[in-house]
């Protein structure tokens, strides 16, 4: 069935993924972007700064959209992000993330996939859990029709023009080993294939499912 979809982060390591599996040449797409992918001269971009952007209607008509953006952060900041810099992550990770929804709905969309974090809760101590956690309460009070948020825990696969630092490397071959000794509740903190998520996603926004729902490792394992 042919779509109007907006897609969000189409240049970052997920969002990469869902455009590819997406653009099956049915559907009409537009990403919203910092920067132009030059390589998709064919679709629709919207290059911007995200600031404004959730004021700005009747431009397209759009069916759906995916959010794939976050700031990128160290291991370290995963657990503990500076004082100074935590203004800025809750811009990238709160505040535009909710400019681009509002941006969204005001266009049309019903439906909404959100890629956010395992353990988020917008009570964590933990700065990175607690604003993912805001971020989710946030999109979920929009009350699109369908709301689908992804919950992946550490993301495994080639980045590309990003080489993986010795930390990285060292850092997945640990928690892949001990991940294996993960069961029960502590299952969905295993690291996952970014383009198991990326299909995983695609496919519960294809769905006749509706109301909000997340998705978590057993339902990206089975993709």
């Amino acid at each position: 069935m042919s779509k109007s979809i907006l897609l969000v982060g189409a240049t970052g390591f997920v969002g990469g993924k869902i455009l590819n599996l997406i653009d099956d040449g049915n559907s009409k797409i537009t990403l919203l972007s910092r920067k132009k992918l030059n390589h998709k001269s064919n679709l629709k971009q919207i290059i911007t700064n995200f600031d404004g952007i959730d004021e700005r209607q009747g431009e397209y008509n759009y069916d759906e959209v995916y959010i794939a953006i976050g700031k990128k952060l160290s291991l370290l900041e995963l657990l503990y992000i500076k004082k100074e810099d935590r203004n800025n992550f809750k811009k990238v990770d709160l505040e535009y993330i909710k400019k681009a929804a509002r941006y969204a709905k005001n266009n049309g969309a019903k439906s909404i996939g959100l890629i956010s974090a395992v353990g988020a809760n917008k009570n964590s101590k933990n700065t990175y859990l607690a604003v993912k956690g805001k971020t989710e309460e946030e999109i979920i009070s929009m009350n699109f029709n369908k709301t689908v948020i992804a919950q992946p825990g550490h993301l495994l696969g080639e980045r590309k023009n990003e080489s993986i630092s010795y930390v990285i490397f060292v850092f997945e071959f640990i928690t892949n080993f001990f991940g294996l000794l993960l069961i029960g509740p502590f299952k969905k903190f295993k690291n996952v294939d970014a383009s198991k998520v990326a299909k995983c996603i695609v496919d519960k926004m294809n769905d006749k499912e509706y109301g909000a729902r997340y998705l978590t490792f057993n339902d990206f394992k089975a993709h």
